[in-house]
């Protein structure tokens, strides 16, 4: 996993009127930077993706002003080749490297250039139907409240045809890794399963979400987002859905449990299985009707 930061690692590859070929004997570009900056994408080398938006260009070298080889519609599946990224570039709000990567097109394995932003960050497969469940960036933008991704979610048939797609923001900070599943619909009406799009925080103080929808098998419907952060054993935030197979108060109801702790003596105890929490749960309630919900009540829990 590459280190959090922002420092581009400038490497000269060429010197001027010298060439150089890849193993695949595909021209390098003269120069180029390599990107260090963090991101969710999973592109460890050999790893894969799916393009994400409905046609993705190829380049012959990492950027945009490069000779265009081929275009590769959505779903088309692309492997990383390289560890790195190269030449970062904002498009879109979005400040993603270059990846050389070879696809398949024709029936024939070739290689090139693509911008990150143009692949899923992570994807799954429904065994029963075969559709594909992905995710990536649709854009990045700044506003009053801060910045903010918006992230889109598709359901893609076996042929790749777009079935259904839903949107939602994301405000970064600082999470490290990003992943979906699918999940048992544990009792919710008229859903064949969940589709879970998680961005964590693997260090204290920074949060993770849950963001869950609902799949009939034609749509998405966004189920309420739940988060959680704690920060040294000195306090901690967390929030659950419970489903109407886990509880006992109807088929319709969905039910969001939030446990906050905080200690004031995190200094005077030599072990965390001393500490002393200040504990308050609360359970908000909504009703589903099958395509939507709605809070109907909120009710401290002792």
């Amino acid at each position: 996993m590459r280190n959090l930061g922002n420092q581009l690692i400038f490497v000269i590859l060429l010197l001027a009127g010298i060439t150089y070929k890849s193993k695949a004997q595909d021209q390098e570009p003269a120069a180029y930077a390599v990107d260090a900056t963090y991101n969710l994408h999973h592109t460890q080398k050999d790893s894969t993706s799916l393009v994400f938006v409905n046609m993705a260009y190829i380049r012959e070298e990492p950027t945009a002003k490069s000779n265009l080889i081929d275009s590769i519609p959505l779903g088309t599946p692309v492997k990383f080749l390289d560890e790195d990224g190269l030449n970062a570039t904002s498009i879109r709000g979005m400040y993603l490297p270059w990846y050389k990567i070879e696809y398949q097109l024709n029936n024939t394995k070739k290689t090139g250039y693509i911008w990150l932003g143009l692949l899923s960050i992570d994807s799954k497969i429904d065994p029963k139907s075969g559709n594909k469940f992905l995710y990536g960036y649709a854009w990045k933008s700044e506003d009053e409240y801060g910045n903010y991704y918006w992230v889109e979610a598709k359901a893609l048939d076996k042929n790749k045809q777009l079935i259904s797609s839903i949107s939602f923001p994301y405000y970064p900070g600082e999470q490290s890794y990003s992943y979906s599943e699918i999940v048992e619909n544990d009792g919710l009406p008229n859903t064949k399963f969940l589709y879970s799009i998680k961005f964590l925080g693997e260090a204290c103080g920074i949060g993770s979400e849950d963001n869950m929808f609902a799949w009939n098998g034609q749509n998405f419907t966004a189920l309420p987002k739940t988060v959680s952060v704690s920060d040294a054993g000195v306090y901690y935030y967390g929030e659950e859905l419970v489903l109407p197979n886990q509880h006992k108060q109807g088929k319709d109801i969905i039910l969001k449990l939030t446990e906050q702790g905080k200690t004031e003596d995190y200094d005077e105890v030599e072990s965390l299985e001393e500490l002393e929490f200040t504990i308050i749960k609360t359970e908000e309630t909504y009703q589903w009707n099958g395509t939507s919900y709605k809070k109907i009540g909120v009710k401290t829990i002792k």
